[in-house]
């Protein structure tokens, strides 16, 4: 067996091993003069300088690099407060608002029954907030807060510091339904105010989404005009007399005509309001 020695291998093994001497001669320079960099001779001190320069140049870049990412961790912490404390001044000052109106709505409340009662001070009255409305039905009947337990009867006038609204129509202990005057079945006796004769005036079923009423049996001989107001008569034992309850808006036909009528607009705004009261006695 012949054995040939390879002086190829030989030679790249050589080189290996003179290029990883001379890097750690380097290495170690460079570590020697970064430990002695601050030696108190002038001469070894500048030489070290020099020799560290790569590592004192690679350690900066890990310091700043460092820094770097600390600082950006730092900084997000910093938004994450920020922005929670944010959110919950936005909550608090959301809260501040509904609080401030609800009040506002409380005061427009409190001023509206007020309004009410100063203008029916010779009544015998229980103020009420409206508490539920039918969707499709808001024009015919809506429900109070008051019943049986407040003094509340079947029949008893509804009114609103506007006008008359229409009367008691079912009554539990804590609440009571209200027909309005613009219920087709509603009817009211009414005085003319110009010519105080009287007239019926009804709920009517082609009207009602108008918020109108309709004024028949007027007096063949009666001059009725628009902007005429009408007044409850108080014939029947419903509703008491004077209590404002709408304006002739338009005429129908003329003087003597037999099938002559007259449409009306109450004076109150039925699908607006939110307080009433009831006429107890």
């Amino acid at each position: 067996m012949s054995y040939r020695y390879n002086f190829t291998d030989k030679r790249k093994s050589n080189k290996k091993k003179i290029i990883f001497v001379i890097i750690f001669i380097i290495l170690v320079i460079m570590i020697s003069g970064f430990f002695l960099k601050d030696n108190s001779n002038k001469i070894v001190s500048k030489i070290s300088g020099i020799v560290s320069y790569p590592i004192t140049s690679i350690q900066n870049a890990f310091s700043w690099v460092g820094n770097s990412i600390k600082n950006t961790f730092a900084d997000k912490d910093k938004i994450i407060d920020e922005n929670e404390k944010l959110e919950n001044e936005n909550t608090e000052l959301k809260l501040k608002v509904l609080e401030s109106q609800r009040i506002l709505e409380e005061n427009e409340s409190l001023k509206n029954m007020l309004d009410i009662k100063n203008s029916y001070k010779h009544f015998n009255m229980k103020l009420s907030n409206i508490i539920y409305r039918e969707h499709d039905n808001w024009t015919k009947t809506f429900r109070i807060d008051i019943g049986s337990n407040d003094g509340v009867s079947l029949n008893q006038a509804v009114v609103h510091k506007d006008g008359l609204v229409g009367y008691i129509s079912s009554v539990s202990e804590n609440s009571s339904t209200v027909t309005t005057i613009l219920d087709p079945s509603s009817a009211v006796s009414i005085n003319i105010s110009t010519i105080n004769e009287p007239a019926m005036l009804q709920g009517d079923l082609s009207l009602k989404s108008k918020n109108q009423l309709r004024l028949d049996y007027i007096e063949l001989d009666a001059e009725v005009s628009i902007g005429d107001m009408l007044y409850t008569s108080g014939l029947g034992s419903m509703y008491p007399s004077s209590i404002p309850v709408a304006k002739i808006t338009e005429v129908i036909s003329k003087k003597n005509d037999i099938n002559r009528y007259a449409i009306a607009e109450p004076c109150v705004n039925i699908k607006a309001i939110t307080e009433v009261a009831v006429i107890i006695n």
